[in-house]
């Protein structure tokens, strides 16, 4: 070969695309090859019109063809730069030779165009001919593919009479069109890979090439993008056949008029029960009625947004169905989403009021709403209204609620859901379900998310009874499953990673299912094929519960689509498929290309979303609305979504669900937007460009990466970049890993190249730097299971459980294992409390006294130690990371109970750590009056305090002014945002309104603390006091001491630490500040 052919195949063939051409099975690393064959014949007409146009346009019949057939690939791919393989006779026609035609395609050029620009290229390439196939390959740099997957072959007699050597075997490709020119027409065949293709798949491809090129006859001139290659039978199945989805519902209905239908029916049924505490029908819709005759004095009315944060208890129920009844629309709100996010959903909804409970308004970011306590304020404001449901103008097209989901811009977006597309998912949903009055069904979801709808309404409209989860359900599997079995659930409706995990357990005989589970529902992500098998064969030996899979994103409410996956089975191979089947009543579902074509069967296209389900559109975004909710070119004057959402039709109809097109993820389940979590990120000062991608690592395990490149060198932490997030995110939008770049690969037009940026190794994503092997029989088990859980080898006894990537789920699972193996009970908080390895051993071999009740962190640290009352301990997480490493720190944990009880239980478990010699003691809240409990007994004993801490511990007199002091610091919020003065203009008269409101009454925090803190007789303390205050807390009192300097003989030091009364923790700025002056006083 020449020197210069070789430069000229190294240009043409350097960055090879790969054909991305979905197959009906999944194509494996070392695939095998089984030879297909389907032959046919097209007509001599259609042969004499292409012949035509390759007289017409000056060209060769090859060329017409090879732009036909690469018209067909991009239209089944998508991909504009496309290779096909082809036999070219030589120039003196005595033998073939192998070239492969490079071609780029536009759906914007008119196929004479594309014609054109064919034959250049196979002119061009036939003039570099002159080498050996197998030897140029070997020259040239390619990928696992080979330089091209698909070829087009033509034996024309118009060019030679030598027959093409089919040697069908030689490159043992994806697919090989064979062509023939004769009389009779152009005769074919198609040589495929079985091990990838059906044989129905290679029929309709050959049928949608006639078809193209009837198309290409009848007007050369058409676009690529709208040339024909569906047949009208095809189309109808995919458009009209499918979607014949058309049922009856109560139009006319909103959706708390079919609760109140329902109440009628069975008025002493039990409704929802939570804890040790239940409402019947009547009960709630009692309440229910009442707090909606009282939302209307306060304007409420249809169409009025009001919020609702609340965590979960009766009042959760009640508030969302007084909020309907009223004719308003819920904003729900999640209570532990950072400061600056809900600070966002409030401003952006503008709802005039909010309901919460008293426990969360200290964290509720500031805002102009009126709050409402159903707790706190329910005897004096709601109680008093009337029973009977209020008049109320709201129709079925007004708004039920508004649920923000994540967005691109950095901001989250409310998608607006109306009472008749509710109505109908309601409705739908309880018949494909089968919801009946026998039903308990868990609340398991968050009502910020709309998985929270699919367990409510079913239930509340049928007479079923909704059972809420407590916070211990999740602490792990087995607990989950007992207090399943506890409830007689008959209804889960589970996220698909958590059900994940349960399948898991099931496998290995970790758990059970109660006998009383007839249904599962899961959704939110793919769902894992082994996971299924492995599920089926848990209960080989007894009734298998029905598995749904459902799809559906929050625009178009909850669900459009279901499959029951003990019934899927795939028509070709006759193997259990994971879809997401069929649409629901009243829903359409397209799968097209980018020009709104749909795409034939088999080929992924965007699936997008017609019918009554559609939400109204996104609040406050008009723009994003327009782009989104377009109209339905199949139904004139309707609307259809556009999800994002890659998919395929399969030959029975089922809906076969492939992924994102976009830079949206689902990560265990929730919805994600790289570019908010991307825009967040570039705020930060060090950061001079990121983007973040997920990356998949094992089946079911997503990770999100972020890519930084630095503003300078001194980032190069990841902890600096997670803390930050986390003030703004919610914990799942946090990358697990962090690749720090000089710069960002580019692709030839400036874009981002995505593709191009290196996957860190898994095994070196977040491990501790230095590796430290198992030294005992616990870690080595330990190791073994953490290995094939993170599958990630090897892990070190000092790595990181959540810097390795775990979660709450994983969490869940590997408790459920350690019982398994040691015989131990912990519960998924052992993580924050014990995070590696080498921790999570000693608690495990510690003897059961101290396991539960003392957890020690730095133990060997040269300081004296640091002793804390918490009962929870990963209150502490961030603060301790900010400490000294030689620090010791040891976390008592005891059994809520009076002062001088538990102080004594503490003091014993002291002793068995530090015996004498002077102490150090801290407590947060009510556990700092156990703390100066402590101190004091030990001062009894003749030993000696150094630190006393105190953190936002007031005495339990100034505790009770701190509680009227709060509530009358947010009604001044809401006047100062109507009114618009400041504090400084209003600073007397607000504290002498203070002062006056602070004699009249006591009202408790919580009332079983209330009890705890009027039992406890405070005393004269011989020693020093440290106090630390959070300044959204106790800042409003004139006494700056919290009540202690009176009881303090060695004085008191007060510390103001930033955020409120919990966030002074569990935020790592206020935390890492808290830590610094904890260590300085420590110190002195």
């Amino acid at each position: 070969m020449s020197n210069k052919n070789l430069k000229y195949w190294e240009e043409k063939l350097s960055n090879i695309p790969v054909l991305e051409i979905t197959t009906d099975y999944i194509r494996s690393d070392h695939q095998q090859y089984h030879l297909g064959i389907e032959t046919f014949i097209f007509s001599d007409d259609l042969l004499q019109s292409l012949t035509s146009i390759t007289q017409k346009y000056n060209v060769d019949l090859l060329s017409t063809l090879l732009a036909a057939f690469n018209c067909l690939l991009y239209r089944y791919t998508a991909q504009e730069d496309i290779i096909v393989g082809s036999y070219i006779p030589q120039t003196d026609n005595s033998d073939f030779n192998t070239l492969a035609f490079r071609n780029s395609i536009s759906g914007d050029l008119s196929f004479s165009q594309l014609l054109k620009q064919t034959f250049q290229v196979v002119s061009q390439e036939k003039k570099h001919q002159d080498f050996n196939w197998s030897q140029l390959i070997q020259q040239l740099p390619t990928n696992d593919a080979g330089i091209f997957q698909v070829m087009l072959n033509l034996q024309d007699a118009e060019i030679t009479d030598t027959p093409i050597p089919i040697n069908i075997n030689e490159f043992e490709l994806d697919l090989s069109l064979f062509i023939v020119s004769s009389p009779e027409g152009l005769k074919g065949t198609v040589a495929y890979n079985q091990e990838l293709f059906a044989s129905n798949t290679i029929k309709r491809l050959i049928s949608h090439f006639e078809n193209l090129l009837n198309a290409i006859v009848l007007n050369p001139d058409t676009l690529v993008k709208e040339l024909t290659i569906l047949s009208e039978i095809e189309s109808n199945q995919i458009l009209v056949e499918w979607n014949q989805t058309e049922f009856e519902y109560p139009r006319d209905k909103c959706i708390h008029q079919l609760f109140s239908s329902q109440v009628a029916k069975t008025p002493d049924a039990v409704a929802v029960i939570w804890k040790d505490q239940q409402l019947t029908y009547q009960q709630l819709d009692n309440r229910a009625n009442q707090l909606a005759n009282y939302l209307q004095t306060l304007g409420v009315k249809p169409d009025v947004l009001v919020g609702i944060c609340i965590n979960r208890c009766l009042e959760m129920v009640v508030g969302i169905l007084g909020i309907l009844k009223a004719g308003g629309a819920y904003v729900p709100l999640d209570p532990d989403y950072p400061q600056e996010r809900l600070s966002h959903m409030l401003d952006d909804s503008g709802v005039s009021v909010l309901l919460t409970t008293e426990d969360l308004l200290s964290e509720i970011p500031p805002n102009k709403a009126q709050q409402i306590c159903l707790d706190k304020d329910w005897d004096n404001l709601i109680a008093t209204q009337k029973e009977q449901a209020p008049l109320s103008d709201v129709s079925p097209s007004n708004l039920a609620y508004v649920i923000y989901t994540s967005g691109s811009t950095g901001k989250s977006k409310g998608v607006m859901i109306e009472h008749n597309s509710l109505v109908n998912f309601t409705q739908t949903a309880t018949l494909e379900y089968g919801i009946n009055h026998n039903d308990r069904i868990l609340q398991f979801a968050s009502i910020s998310f709309d998985i929270a709808v699919e367990e409510m309404y079913p239930c509340l409209t049928t007479g079923a009874t909704l059972i809420l989860r407590t916070d211990d359900f999740l602490t792990n599997g087995s607990r989950m499953l007992e207090k399943c079995n506890e409830w007689g659930l008959t209804v889960l409706d589970l996220p698909t990673a958590y059900w994940h995990q349960i399948a898991s357990d099931l496998a290995n005989n970790q758990s059970q299912l109660p006998g009383s589970l007839r249904l599962v529902i899961i959704g939110g992500e793919a769902v894992i094929s082994e996971k299924v098998t492995s599920w089926q064969k848990s209960f080989e030996n007894h009734q298998c519960p029905e598995l749904i899979n459902t799809y559906g994103p929050t625009e178009a409410t909850v669900v459009v689509t279901r499959c029951k996956l003990s019934e899927s089975v795939n028509q070709e191979s006759g193997l259990p498929q994971m879809t997401i089947g069929r649409p629901f009543d009243n829903v359409k579902i397209y799968i097209l290309d980018s020009n709104l074509n749909p795409v034939p069967i088999g080929v992924p296209g965007e699936l997008h979303i017609g019918g009554v389900c559609l939400a109204r559109g996104y609040l406050n975004r008009p723009d994003l609305t327009a782009q989104k909710f377009i109209p339905d070119p199949f139904n004139p004057g309707m609307k259809m979504y556009k999800s994002g959402d890659l998919a395929r039709f399969l030959s029975d109809g089922n809906i076969d669900f492939l992924g994102r097109i976009d830079h949206q993820v689902k990560i265990r389940g929730f919805r994600i937007e790289l570019g908010e979590i991307e825009t967040v990120l570039n705020q930060h000062l060090s950061v001079k460009q990121a983007i973040v991608i997920p990356q998949d690592y094992d089946a079911g395990d997503k990770r999100l990466i972020a890519y930084v490149v630095p503003r300078n060198s001194q980032l190069s932490q990841t902890k600096e970049l997670k803390d930050f997030l986390k003030t703004k995110l919610p914990d799942y939008m946090v990358p697990s890993g962090f690749v720090f770049l000089d710069a960002l690969p580019l692709t030839p037009n400036d874009k981002v190249d995505r593709k191009a940026l290196p996957k860190p190794d898994k095994a070196n994503l977040n491990l501790q730097q230095d590796y430290f092997a198992a030294n005992n029989d616990v870690e080595q088990k330990l190791v073994a299971l953490w290995e094939k859980a993170f599958a990630i080898h090897p892990i070190g006894i000092k790595d990181n459980f959540f810097d390795l990537g775990g979660n709450s789920l994983m969490a869940t699972s590997m408790v459920a294992q350690i019982d398994y193996l040691f015989d131990k009970k912990l519960n998924q908080a052992v993580f924050f409390e014990a995070p590696t390895i080498e921790e999570l051993a000693d608690i495990i071999t510690q003897e059961e006294t101290n396991a539960e009740t003392v957890i020690k962190i730095n133990p060997n640290g040269n300081k004296p130690p640091l002793f804390i009352v918490a009962n929870n301990g990963y209150l502490y997480q961030q603060m301790i990371e900010y400490l000294d490493k030689e620090q010791p720190v040891y976390i008592i944990q005891e059994d809520f109970d009076n002062a001088p009880n538990m102080a004594f239980r503490c003091i014993q478990k002291i002793r068995e750590i530090q015996t004498h010699n002077t102490y150090n003691l801290m407590g947060h809240s009510y556990e700092g009056l156990v703390a100066y409990e402590i101190a004091q007994q030990l001062y009894a004993q003749n030993e000696q305090v150094n630190f006393l801490g105190m953190l936002d511990t007031p005495t339990p007199e100034v505790e009770s002014r701190a509680e009227e002091a709060k509530i009358w610091f947010k009604r001044y919020q809401r006047l100062k945002a109507v009114l618009g003065f400041s504090w400084k203009d209003k600073t007397s008269f607000f504290k002498e309104r203070i002062e006056y409101k602070m004699t009249q009454s006591f009202k408790p925090l919580i009332q079983n603390l209330a009890e705890f803190m009027n039992e406890y007789e405070v005393k004269p303390f011989p020693g020093k006091i440290h106090i630390f205050l959070a300044e959204y807390e106790f800042f409003c009192l004139e006494d700056a001491n919290v009540g202690w300097d009176k009881w303090a003989a060695g004085g008191v030091e007060v510390y103001k630490i930033p955020g409120t009364h919990r966030s002074m923790l569990l935020s790592p700025d206020n935390a890492k500040i808290l830590a610094t002056k904890l260590s300085d006083c420590l110190t002195k």
